[in-house]
């Protein structure tokens, strides 16, 4: 028994000392193995290379997607979707983008699938500006679909931020695609503030006010989405780990905006900061129109860190420019000291009772639109004041005076600069010791301001174009009734000054509407213009209209003879009392051809010279020149205008239904002269159109305030102020 554990014992030492052998033999040979160097006749193995952050996403600015670990001062976050993109990227790439920098980082957040191809999305960032010197990347958020309100994206949105940025940024801006970024003014404002503070910046908002309750505590706000939302480093450290729990549990509205105003709220403890200036900051346009200049003006713009919404591409590049002309202009006044005295300057004078055109000077005025509203508005208030001054130093009894501006024309004098007319009312009271008595006064006043840069213009050039073309033709329109002899002179003007030439008749046509009562003989003037259509074929036609089936009206006239023209001809309608030189015609002409080569709709309305009544003319001279005792120019007269045929049809065409004197035109132009009409309103003054005095027919418009216009206009045209 002894013997065989003896044995045992001896063959488990000798297992243990060959196996501690094989060890210690292994481990020297493994050691030798290990030093031996590499030969080139051994396979390198493949180096697994870690991939870049900004190579996950397949569309980036690859020049300047870099580095992942660079601190930056401002990342954008701009939420869209793969349709909208198609839409508003190339406007941003090529506009407000333009002017970042590389502290600054530009997310642009859609959804996880599109139905469309992205071919188109390829091919923008294939043509992508070569001077973006920012970071931009599109991510595609996983399990998001491209809905309204964006609840979800948002939220995604702010995850991604968090996760990946909340070390690296000072700054997030939360912006919608269709908002313009004015970054050279943001950046230097946000510099000025700590983002170690826990801040939430934007135009404050609580809910509208007869809308369904958003549930926020009194006195605290969210920031609008919109026109931007600015978070600082600290708010967005504090705030991520809360995203996940806002987003599934704390919902209370369908408005991203206000929901993420609420997670703020509720986790990190502060509100959106409300301020005064923040609705001139964070700008955010209320209205049907969205124009540049018109809605947004130079004053909101300069004021503005963001402008929201934008609806169309040409807007987002009008922006673009009118910065890149006020940097210019601030450089210009830096440079030139002398400039910044003379930079607000504005001269004004009001007019005098007589006034005298001297056509020498080569008058060209144009309708002012809502751009000029600021600006007027503050030359209107500095004369209300200077007004007011000279009152208390006369000690006289008028007080509580305000003025409004009306409407206006505008030129530019190259050797001098800008003229304006306007007209303003003034409302005044008249204090006396037994009442007191407002008052309502109608004041023109003259504005001049020179150049600040005599040597700096800005030009178009106008197309070389085929003018012979028939849609360049002038189709003059005429309609009348009862004016047998006043209509054979105007068909005889026409005859003496187009037909007889045979270089200028080929340009123009005349169309005559006339409108005759039963037991009316026409044959006088049918005859005549049957002559000359024979004679001139297809330049002169008549058209007439049975009046006791349908009452005459101007309006509905010109309308009806409109009807008989294609969309591109160009229509001259114009009153029978007219007469009318050839050269004033291919005046009228050249003008539309140039306004048109540079404009999509003009419509000009010329400034024509009306002739006194002979009843107090005590001179007798004949009607051949222009002087202030035969006549004045009217200003204020617009029955006499051209216009495209479609652009005429595009604002509804003339008011057919107005059986008084006056309106149908002033109301043209009113409709012409909205901004929403989208279309050049020019005026000038045209020596080579004269009209000849007409007692007008105010007895029976029933209206009495048109009918006060009535004999208002007609008593203006009486004779002169010398005369009478």
């Amino acid at each position: 028994m002894s013997r065989t554990s003896n044995n045992y014992l001896r063959f488990n030492l000798c297992l243990l000392c060959f196996f501690l052998l094989g060890f210690i033999v292994g481990l020297h040979y493994w050691q030798i193995l290990i030093g031996i160097p590499c030969t080139s006749s051994f396979i390198e193995a493949p180096i697994r290379r870690k991939s870049s952050f900004y190579e996950h996403f397949q569309y980036r600015t690859k020049k300047t997607c870099k580095n992942e670990s660079s601190n930056l001062f401002l990342t954008i976050a701009i939420l869209s979707s793969y349709e909208r993109l198609l839409f508003y990227l190339p406007s941003i790439l090529n506009t407000w983008i333009l002017t970042t920098t590389n502290e600054i980082e530009i997310i642009i957040f859609i959804e996880e699938h599109s139905s469309e191809t992205e071919e188109s999305l390829e091919n923008l960032f294939l043509q992508l500006n070569q001077q973006t010197k920012s970071c931009l990347f599109i991510v595609k958020l996983k399990h998001v679909e491209n809905t309204y309100p964006p609840q979800k994206k948002s939220f995604y949105a702010m995850k991604f931020i968090y996760t990946f940025y909340q070390q690296r940024t000072f700054w997030l801006l939360r912006l919608d695609d269709n908002a313009y970024v004015n970054i050279e003014k943001l950046i230097p404002w946000l510099k000025s503030i700590d983002h170690r503070q826990a801040l939430y910046i934007g135009q404050s908002g609580s809910g509208r006010r007869n809308g369904p309750s958003i549930h926020f505590p009194s006195e605290q706000y969210f920031c609008m989405g919109g026109s931007g939302v600015i978070l600082s480093q600290q708010t967005l450290i504090e705030l991520g780990p809360w995203l996940d729990q806002c987003l599934n549990k704390e919902i209370r509205t369908i408005h991203e905006d206000v929901e993420l105003g609420r997670c703020i709220l509720t986790h990190v403890h502060i509100s959106c900061l409300k301020a005064y200036d923040s609705k001139y900051f964070f700008y955010h346009h209320y209205g049907s129109r969205y124009l540049f200049g018109y809605d947004f003006t130079p004053l909101i713009l300069s004021r503005a860190f963001i402008i929201h919404p934008i609806k169309d591409q040409k807007t987002f590049y009008q922006i673009f420019t009118f910065y890149i002309r006020k940097k210019q202009e601030n450089q210009r006044l830096q440079n030139n000291s002398s400039l910044k005295i003379s930079m607000n300057k504005e001269y004004f004078v009001t007019f005098l009772a007589k006034t005298e055109f001297n056509l020498a000077r080569d008058i060209h005025y144009q309708l002012i639109d809502a751009r000029w509203k600021l600006y007027i508005e503050n030359i209107v208030q500095s004369y209300v004041e200077n007004t007011r001054l000279i009152w208390y130093r006369q000690s006289c009894n008028c007080t509580g005076m305000n003025g409004k501006f009306i409407f206006g024309y505008y030129r530019l004098i190259p050797s001098y600069g800008l003229e304006l007319i306007v007209e303003i009312l003034l409302n005044t009271r008249l204090i006396s010791m037994s009442s007191t008595r407002s008052n309502t006064v109608r004041k023109r006043i003259h504005i001049r301001q020179p150049f600040i840069n005599k040597h700096h213009f800005e030009y178009r050039e106008i197309i070389d174009i085929k003018t012979n073309e028939s849609i360049y033709q002038l189709n003059l329109v005429v309609v009348s009734s009862n004016k047998d002899t006043t209509l054979i002179r105007l068909i005889e003007n026409f005859e003496r000054e187009v037909l007889k030439y045979p270089n200028r008749y080929q340009y123009f046509t005349l169309t005559i509407l006339y409108f005759y009562q039963k037991n009316q003989t026409i044959n006088q003037i049918y005859e005549h213009i049957h002559q000359l259509s024979i004679k001139y074929t297809s330049v002169i036609r008549l058209s007439i209209i049975n009046q006791n089936q349908i009452n005459y009206n101007r309006g509905l006239g010109r309308q009806l003879a409109s009807k008989l023209f294609t969309d591109k001809q160009l229509l001259f309608f114009l009153d029978v009392d007219l007469i009318f030189t050839g050269q004033a015609l291919d005046n009228i002409r050249q003008l539309m051809i140039h306004q048109l080569s540079i404009s999509s709709c003009t419509v000009y309305f010329p400034i024509i010279f009306s002739y006194f009544s002979s009843m107090f003319n005590v001179n007798n001279r004949t009607v051949i020149d222009i002087n202030s005792n035969i006549g004045s120019f009217s200003i204020y007269g617009y029955g006499n205008v051209v216009v495209r045929k479609q652009d005429l049809d595009r604002i509804g065409g003339w008011e057919i239904n107005n059986h008084e004197w006056g309106n149908e035109d002033v109301h043209l132009f009113q409709r012409f002269s909205e901004s929403s009409s989208e279309c050049n309103v020019f005026r000038t003054v045209e020596p080579g159109l004269k009209h000849y005095y007409h007692k007008k027919m105010c007895n029976g418009i029933v209206n009495r305030e048109r009918q006060k216009i009535c004999y208002d206009a007609d008593g203006v045209l009486l004779g002169s102020q010398r005369n009478m």
